[in-house]
């Protein structure tokens, strides 16, 4: 037998690869902070990056603060995972486990993802690279962190505040109208206090919230920044806001301990704290005391016998509005608030309430001896229409495309910016025009994903159908579970009709008796 001879074959040396980076970062909330931020990364990772021959940067994808402990609101993250499943990038970049993720399980689930799409993550903060990584427990162990010093950082806070509103030393951090916050307490700002006190004196003399909200607007007095007109809502927040006799009860909103935080309404499941004397008042406590006296009897008088409850928030105007209970005469109406300011601005008419209930009554005993010849067909065109969303796809698609390029011009700007060619103030006013076509798009992304989702609908209309189904007998009185059950919403097209729109999405019109017909404008 011949003696065997063995050749080793060395490796061949490839050139290496250039990688395709992106980064991922969270920026702050505030919009100006939010240029700032945005501009001081992308300046960052254009440096690191650019200092390494063996990277491109692809783009630098950026959420607000506020959603990092969910993804679901994250655009921007999301949009990043969707161009790693494209084959669009090689690598990630992010300063921590808790900017990508403060949920160990999302942490690990989307770096498997990218790990299956040949993506690697670079956490900063931490040193890891998933690209050398042989197992997924230093992950997990420092995304367990994440998540845990999130949840203890938010604990510490709560027991910050708490502690503060205990001993009545916690300052908030956003003052009412009326005031401005200064060397960490309430100032009064005159021109808004005038308002407030206009506010009051007007209500006691009785004027409605709607009235005060007609006469405000129509005197084109300012409002806080972020409105442009006054709203019913408002008046009403000013009229109970203790803060304005110069007391505060604290802790009105608190937020869960648990992962996803959540700010919650205080209805008593949490302790509140009432502190006297916190700042200066702009309103007497006699004033004070007399509004919620009428604020008082008014609900009161609403919460009585006659109560709304089934039709509240159900009746839209055309004009966008939701109508709202009044009594006349001791008989019940619903009516557009718009058209009760200025019938100038909205033409709609105040119905009966109880010509609704009558043409609910009358709707369901027409569809529960129709339903068999209506639904199953309407049932049928919607499983056609899920597998014909093709249009809508298109233009999401296109979308993605637009925010793209947006991003593309963005990140350009920036690094212009962060080299001085461009001025600042020439940036900004170019990031700020770039953000605002950015997120209209977003927004429309998210109303395209909402039409095109088809199986709530698909739901609804199977639920009505097994509803009706169970209908036996005729309709003789209004069903207010019933009610509930099947109409998502009510308008009011004409005088002569109303129109309920059904689960599912379903419109069924029916007719006003003419001799109940309101004739005011």
């Amino acid at each position: 037998m011949n003696q065997s001879s063995v050749v080793t074959i060395e490796p061949i040396v490839s050139r290496e690869k250039v990688l395709r980076v992106a980064a991922y970062c969270r920026v702050s909330s505030d919009s100006q902070d939010q240029l700032h931020s945005f501009a001081a990364q992308v300046q960052y990772y254009s440096k690191t990056i650019s200092e390494n021959k063996l990277m491109e940067l692809v783009d630098i994808y950026a959420d607000e603060g506020l959603t990092g402990t969910k993804t679901a609101k994250r655009d921007d993250f999301n949009r990043l995972i969707s161009d790693c499943k494209k084959g669009k990038i090689d690598r990630v970049l992010t300063k921590s486990m808790s900017r990508f993720a403060r949920n160990t399980a999302d942490a690990l689930m989307y770096a498997r993802i990218l790990r299956n799409c040949g993506v690697s993550i670079l956490f900063e903060k931490e040193n890891i690279d998933t690209a050398y990584m042989s197992s997924e427990l230093l992950l997990a162990i420092s995304g367990a962190q994440a998540q845990e010093e999130s949840i203890s950082i938010s604990k510490n806070m709560r027991w910050s505040i708490e502690k503060r509103m205990q001993n009545g030393t916690f300052i908030a951090s956003c003052p009412p109208y009326g005031y401005r916050l200064k060397d960490g307490e309430f100032e009064i700002v005159e021109d808004e206090a005038e308002v407030v006190r206009l506010i009051f004196k007007s209500f006691l003399s009785g004027m409605g919230k709607y009235a005060i909200v007609k006469m405000l607007n129509e005197r084109n007095i300012p409002k806080s920044p972020d409105r442009d007109e006054w709203r019913v809502k408002t008046i009403d927040y000013i009229l109970r806001n203790e803060r304005y006799i110069g007391d505060a009860r604290l802790k009105k909103k608190y937020k869960t301990e648990t992962l996803p935080f959540k700010t919650m309404v205080n209805h008593g499941e949490k302790p509140q704290y009432y502190v006297e004397n916190m700042n200066a008042p702009i309103i007497s406590k006699e004033d004070f005391n007399a509004v919620q006296k009428l604020l008082q009897n008014a609900s009161n008088k609403s919460t009585g016998k006659h109560h709304h409850y089934p039709l509240s928030g159900k009746i839209v105007c055309e004009c966008g509005k939701t109508y709202k209970p009044i009594a006349i005469n001791d008989k019940h109406y619903w009516e557009c608030p718009v058209h009760n300011m200025d019938s100038t601005k909205c033409s709609s008419r105040r119905i009966p309430e109880k010509d609704i209930y009558e043409a609910f009554i009358t709707m369901v005993n027409k569809l529960r001896n129709n339903y068999k010849q209506i639904l199953p067909t309407a049932i049928t065109q919607t499983e056609k229409m899920q597998m014909k969303s093709g249009e809508t796809a298109l233009r999401i698609k296109k979308i993605d495309r637009e925010i793209a390029e947006l991003n593309g011009k963005h990140l350009v700007i920036a690094r212009l910016n962060s080299k001085g060619i461009m001025r600042a103030a020439e940036y900004t006013e170019q990031s700020s025009k770039i953000t605002s076509k950015t997120n209209a798009l977003r927004s429309e992304r998210r109303q395209l994903l909402n039409e095109q989702d088809e199986n709530s609908v698909l739901s609804g209309l199977r639920k009505l159908n097994d509803i009706l189904s169970e209908q036996k007998e005729p309709l003789t009185d209004f069903d207010e579970m019933l009610f509930e059950s099947i109409v998502q919403q009510i308008t009011v097209p004409t005088n002569t009709e109303i129109c309920f729109r059904l689960i599912g999405g379903l419109p069924i019109r029916e007719s006003i008796p003419e001799q109940r017909r309101c004739s005011r404008i």
